[in-house]
């Protein structure tokens, strides 16, 4: 990572950031060890290069750890989505994480710049020396006109509005939930375990169709453990969303296996 003032910024972009997240997710099921990404990378793992993809990954909020690298609930959401707006609003979280690029967003708002007018605003809002600011210039407009479409704009009130809006609903049902469940786990005992954490009540668990109620709005997923019937609200439409992630996750190692590819400790 980087430092200007007392900002810090990844030196890799959001988009080649989620690229390398996606590989993670796809091949070693969302974690690997720090040891075992160097040598997948073909990098040194001592190497400038490579703590400079780790530092990125971690500043965007893609992955957490340091001996091992886990994917986060909104990197999960950003390179496995269940819909093309899950994955919006899991880049407008990771892209906030970056407090210069954000309050670089919210004073320029959709309106174009020069490269002059970009220094001026970077030195306005760092402090940083004038020649530091122009060494990293061309870096700096890179990362951040990736992931300028993500970030807060002024609106005509003056307030920061976000490009996005998604449900403030999602973000708080997964806000105490500081851990993934597993894709070793069947959805049966994937159910018991949201009951657990507060994903999804007691009172719900998967039914064969025959013990459906199927007489007012419900949420009806059928899968190969059996069937989730649950009434149709925000809370439980984010409990199925998280299901169908963990699924994913599943199919995703099962057919690693099959391909001869499997997590690597290190």
């Amino acid at each position: 990572m980087s430092k200007l003032g007392t900002y810090e910024y990844p030196e890799i972009a959001l988009e080649e950031s989620l690229d390398l997240g996606r590989r993670i997710s796809r091949e070693f099921s969302g974690e690997i060890s720090r040891q075992g990404l160097a040598r997948i990378l073909r990098m040194s793992e001592r190497g400038g290069a490579f703590s400079a993809r780790i530092g990125a990954l971690r500043m965007w909020g893609i992955a957490e750890g340091r001996s091992r690298l886990r994917l986060t609930r909104d990197g999960l959401r950003a390179v496995t989505p269940v819909s093309t707006r899950e994955g919006e609003a899991a880049r407008v979280s990771l892209a906030s994480n970056i407090g210069l690029f954000t309050e670089l967003s919210v004073r320029l708002g959709d309106s174009a710049y020069t490269p002059e007018q970009f220094a001026v605003l970077v030195e306005d809002v760092t402090s940083a020396n004038p020649s530091e600011i122009r060494h990293r210039l061309a870096l700096l407009d890179r990362l951040f006109n990736q992931a300028r479409v993500y970030l807060p704009k002024k609106n005509s009130d003056g307030a920061a509005d976000i490009n996005f809006a998604y449900e403030n609903t999602m973000e708080s049902s997964w806000a105490e939930r500081s851990e993934i469940p597993s894709v070793d786990q069947t959805s049966d005992e994937l159910v018991r375990k949201l009951s657990d954490l507060g994903g999804i009540p007691n009172t719900y668990s998967f039914c064969s169709s025959s013990e459906s109620n199927v007489n007012d709005r419900r949420i009806e997923l059928h899968l190969p453990d059996g069937k989730l019937s649950l009434p149709e609200t925000l809370d439980n439409l984010d409990a199925v969303i998280t299901v169908l992630q963990t699924r994913r996750q599943v199919l995703i190692a099962a057919e690693s296996k099959q391909k001869g590819i499997s997590g690597y400790d290190g």
